[in-house]
């Protein structure tokens, strides 16, 4: 009964602030000139209430913004409503969480203005310092767009650091901020992230799952070594050794072949004039197959129809989803059948091996 007082009260109170909203409003042309009062004039009319003012900006930007298609959309307007919401409301998470996801991320799923999305949840990074979902959400647009992996890892592991997030949330999170480094290049800052799980983390899952990193960031470091190995034997006789065994023969692998950390042989990808561990490359292959084959079925699930080729599929990939198009882990090209919208391999494990 008192909740329902309490919205009844909370209606009655928003009324005159609407009226007052549309009475000014009248003034302007246009509604996108209206949206131009600064925050200062709206608190002087909120009398006192500016949460509840900045809620009825939240519903009049859903209905405004909303109504609108992505190409019609105003990105200086929008980031200037949003920026008034949470001048009124610093506390309004979901504000920033919206308008600087919808702000940055590419059409067509946003306006393609990553600085002033990334603005906005700053903003709110800052009037929030206790929530974590700000510094994630900003994390993976950082990731996912201008694939800035360090800041992604950056803003992760700060994540990680908020109140709220404990247990296997906190071990995700920092896995998160592993994964970036890794990817990003920062491969001794991953692995350290990575012990810390497999210390500390209560869940075997969890630690295994660690363990598996740790593994497989060794092994792209061995990867690394023979490559060098590799690249520097080519340029001294002008062609690839047959096999890495042969590599090794020549002088050019100090100490032999290592074992590689989780199994598996390296050969040789003569596509990239790289060396290649051959468990890590199917674990890859396998990652990158089943996200092109859910892109070939979610592209016939918007249009009707398979890609036609390859590079309809990786302009879709590109374009309209996000992430970047994942390369084949030997250098080699998928073998696509347009009928079907299966991607396949031609390279499987087992099928490269050191003789």
């Amino acid at each position: 009964m008192l909740g329902l007082i309490a919205i009844a009260v909370l209606v009655a109170i928003s009324i005159p602030f609407q009226v007052r909203i549309d009475d000014i409003r009248g003034k302007f042309r246009s509604v996108e000139e209206s949206l131009y009062l600064s925050s200062a004039s709206l608190r002087k009319i909120s009398l006192g209430y500016t949460e509840i003012l900045s809620d009825i900006y939240w519903m009049r930007a859903i209905q405004y913004f909303g109504s609108r298609k992505i190409e019609e959309q105003n990105p200086d307007l929008l980031y200037h409503y949003f920026d008034i919401i949470t001048d009124l409301d610093p506390r309004f998470v979901n504000a920033y969480r919206y308008g600087g996801t919808f702000l940055a991320e590419p059409g067509p799923f946003g306006l393609g203005q990553f600085d002033k999305g990334v603005a906005l949840l700053e903003k709110g990074r800052k009037n929030n310092p206790d929530n974590f979902r700000l510094p994630l959400e900003e994390a993976f647009l950082y990731y996912f767009y201008p694939k800035d992996y360090v800041k992604a890892a950056e803003l992760f592991q700060e994540a990680a650091r908020k109140p709220g997030v404990a247990g296997s949330r906190e071990a995700s999170v920092k896995g998160m901020a592993a994964a970036a480094l890794a990817k990003g290049g920062d491969r001794e800052l991953s692995k350290d992230i990575w012990r810390i799980i497999y210390e500390t983390s209560p869940s075997e899952g969890r630690r295994n799952f660690a363990f598996r990193n740790l593994q497989e960031i060794e092994t792209m470091e061995i990867e690394d070594g023979l490559t060098a190995a590799l690249r520097a034997y080519r340029k001294k006789y002008g062609k690839l050794p047959g096999s890495v065994k042969e590599l090794a023969a020549a002088g050019y692998v100090e100490g032999g072949i290592p074992a590689a950390p989780i199994g598996g042989d390296f050969v040789i990808a003569p596509d990239i004039d790289a060396v290649r561990n051959t468990e890590l490359a199917s674990r890859k292959l396998k990652e990158a197959l089943a996200v092109l084959n859910a892109k070939a079925a979610r592209f016939r699930k918007m249009y009707g129809e398979y890609p036609r080729d390859l590079a309809e599929l990786r302009a879709f990939v590109g374009k309209e989803t996000t992430g970047e198009f994942p390369e084949h882990p030997m250098g080699e090209e998928f073998v696509y059948n347009p009928a079907s919208g299966i991607v396949e391999s031609k390279w499987k494990y087992g099928e490269s091996k050191e003789q």
